[in-house]
């Protein structure tokens, strides 16, 4: 076999492999760097808050004045429940509050008149104690001149006879006095019952409100599929609404990229629906777990640890949520798929 040496090979092709290797590994390296640096996503997901539209009370849909997909805008209403029941019923509440003042009155004049009897009840009992002194001071006037038979024993008979009935008279009238002040009572029961008749009435009122539904936010309806009469039970989602003052992108993010993003961080966000218009945005905050499917466990058991290993390490993702600050209905819909910039791209420069 022939031997071949290195030193009769063109060195002009040696260094231009080496050039090339050397190349390529400082290019690896420098993407590699950038892509530390500015992190990047091509799989994120266009998202927006939505609200569940239901009404806090059931019955017949009336009316119904959206579409599926229609643009709303916030107060608009969106759809309308059979009245009746709960006109009714706030008839009825009112018709019990006029029943319960109507009560609070009664026992008004009730009292007054339980007051108006105590106070007569103590004037008695202070003319008695009155008449009781004085049939006792006429007794010890006339005790000594009866003793010297000045008088006749029949007039200080008679004295002793009144000083008896008139203390008879005074307890009755301190009874009576007792009695009339217990009887005056108050106005608690008839105010409380007054109050729930009030609160009665708020709630059927409250309940007759609820029966229009009006558009929380301005957005999109979506997830629409009734029509007029159909039977609502209380809090029954009837569609979703899209809010569109609330859009952002959520990107998973390699854990070893984390480090470099912050909230606050620009953001350059392109949907799919228009990959040429750059959309601005931010980091609004960056998620601080996701499930593992190695750490998967019943609750208060022993951990299921796999036998197996894997030899190739992938990294987690975590999501990242990024705030949109411009918001163009025609480049967003929920679900889109996107690509996000962090510090970097058009929007951020």
């Amino acid at each position: 076999m022939k031997k071949i040496s290195l030193s009769n090979r063109n060195p002009i092709g040696l260094a231009v492999a080496v050039v090339c290797i050397a190349a390529a590994t400082a290019l690896g390296f420098y993407v590699l760097g950038k892509d530390e640096s500015y992190p990047s996503s091509d799989s994120a997901t266009v998202d927006a808050e939505v609200v569940h539209i239901a009404s806090t009370v059931g019955g017949r849909l009336q009316a119904l004045n959206v579409h599926v997909n229609q643009p709303v805008k916030k107060g608009d209403v969106l759809y309308q429940l059979d009245p009746e029941p709960y006109n009714l019923a706030a008839q009825q509440a009112l018709g019990g509050l006029a029943l319960a003042q109507a009560g609070v009155e009664q026992q008004q004049r009730l009292v007054a008149v339980a007051t108006a009897n105590a106070e007569i009840a103590k004037s008695q009992t202070t003319r008695a104690q009155t008449n009781h002194e004085l049939a006792a001071r006429t007794v010890e006037r006339l005790r000594p001149l009866a003793s010297r038979s000045y008088i006749p024993l029949q007039q200080y008979d008679q004295a002793q006879v009144a000083l008896h009935d008139s203390g008879v008279t005074l307890d009755q009238s301190r009874l009576q006095a007792n009695a009339a002040q217990v009887a005056v009572g108050d106005l608690n029961s008839s105010i409380a019952a007054r109050q729930v008749a009030e609160a009665t009435l708020a709630q059927a009122r409250y309940a007759l409100r609820q029966t229009t539904v009006t558009a929380p936010e301005d957005g999109y309806v979506t997830s629409l599929h009734v029509v007029p009469g159909e039977i609502l039970i209380p809090s029954q989602v009837l569609f979703t609404l899209i809010v569109n003052n609330g859009w952002f992108v959520t990107a998973n993010m390699r854990e070893g990229t984390l480090h470099a993003i912050h909230p606050g961080d620009c953001a350059t966000v392109y949907s799919m629906i228009d990959r040429h218009t750059p959309i601005r945005g931010h980091v609004e905050s960056i998620g601080w777990g996701v499930f593992s499917a190695d750490s998967a466990g019943l609750s208060r058991s022993l951990p299921i640890v796999p036998r197996q290993m894997d030899w190739v390490h992938v990294a987690q993702r975590f999501p990242v949520r990024i705030r949109l600050e411009q918001t163009n209905p025609q480049l967003l819909r929920l679900g889109a798929t996107a690509t996000v910039e962090i510090r970097h791209g058009a929007a951020c420069d």
